[in-house]
């Protein structure tokens, strides 16, 4: 399967699909399909761990120095660290993995049939993943 996800809905779609109420062969295809997002995920928290560190205040240890609950970054960097960490969240994650033949198929039909009342955060992520998975595109020709 081959689709891209903007990396600001990939935590967000994880969670949304471990949330959807399921049984039997669907709950078995979104499990597989959460299996799809363990790279891009890792490679994320990465990548935002290079960031957290280029632009932190590192302790004697070189560890970013962490205030409260937030990392604190030097202060002539706060504006770079915020561009690029706004640039990467905006990035799409090209995300291919082979699976099982019909396994586009059967995600489409568990968002289809998706019957969580959705808002905000939640629904935005949802439209991404109707969209990154052309769930609500009709087919030429039917």
């Amino acid at each position: 399967m081959k689709f891209t996800l903007g990396n600001q809905y990939l935590d967000g779609a994880v969670s949304l699909l471990r949330r959807m109420p399921l049984a039997g062969y669907q709950s078995m295809a979104r499990s597989r399909f959460i299996r799809i997002f363990k790279e891009p995920v890792q490679a994320l928290v990465d990548a935002r761990q290079d960031l957290i560190s280029e632009y932190s205040v590192l302790d004697d240890n070189g560890k970013p120095v962490i205030e409260g609950d937030h990392y604190k970054l030097r202060p002539d960097a706060t504006a770079e660290y915020n561009e690029a960490y706004t640039k990467l969240m905006n990035e799409d994650a090209e995300i291919d993995k082979a699976t099982y033949t019909d396994h586009k198929k059967d995600i489409q039909d568990v968002l289809k049939s998706c019957k969580l009342e959705l808002s905000g955060d939640e629904a935005t992520i949802y439209a991404a993943l109707c969209d990154a998975l052309d769930v609500f595109e009709e087919k030429e020709g039917k």
